[in-house]
């Protein structure tokens, strides 16, 4: 029987990846485009570096398949909570209660537990 090819670690539902906003395509190199390389730092990825940020459409109508380090994820998932707490109201009446900023934290969170395990 073959060995899995994903990490078995505990991983964050993949909706919260699609609340990361990347940058614009058009300063993305192909490697990016297509996720051979982190779509922020340009770092060559490998399939046990790699996270999936799901396929995304472009303005041009195409597609593109980002993937990006962990680092970077745990990064732009504390950045966009922090921007998503201050405007979200329901995080203004009770932060608890809101599921996307749940789900940024734990994606920040789960990055960093995957970093003190290596």
């Amino acid at each position: 029987m073959e060995e899995p090819t994903q990490p078995t670690g505990p991983r964050t539902d993949d909706n919260a990846l699609l609340l990361l906003p990347l940058p614009k395509v058009d300063r993305q190199s192909d490697e990016q485009r297509r996720g051979a390389a982190c779509v922020w730092c340009g770092t060559k990825l490998t399939a046990e570096t790699a996270r999936d940020l799901g396929e995304r459409p472009t303005p041009d109508g195409t597609r593109i398949w980002p993937r990006a380090c962990t680092q970077c994820v745990r990064t732009e998932a504390r950045r966009v909570s922090n921007i998503h707490t201050r405007h979200c109201q329901r995080c203004l009446r009770n932060t608890e209660a809101c599921t996307d900023r749940r789900a940024l934290r734990d994606l920040a969170l789960e990055g960093r537990r995957q970093e003190v395990q290596l």
